[in-house]
């Protein structure tokens, strides 16, 4: 896995480094170790450029996490009028 997803990862599930990140962010990039690189794609706050910097990470949750097809049981139709 990138480092950058590490990174994102744990800052999600730390309440610790939610906090430090928020308080310094550059300190606790530096500190995880991440490139220069990584460093300004997230400092950039384009989920475009940060999204595809693990394209490969994303691809596993995509197929795990995905709908069902087709959709085993369909959806109310709230707008009815009956």
């Amino acid at each position: 896995m990138s480092q950058l997803y590490n990174f994102l990862t744990d800052v999600a599930a730390n309440p610790q480094r939610q906090a430090a990140f928020l308080y310094d962010p550059g300190a606790v990039m530096a500190m995880a170790g991440l490139t220069e690189e990584n460093q300004s794609i997230l400092q950039s706050g384009d989920r475009s450029q940060i999204v595809s910097a693990f394209p490969n990470e994303l691809s596993q949750f995509g197929s795990i996490f995905r709908e069902p097809d087709p959709d085993p049981s369909p959806d109310p139709d709230y707008f009815s009028t009956n």
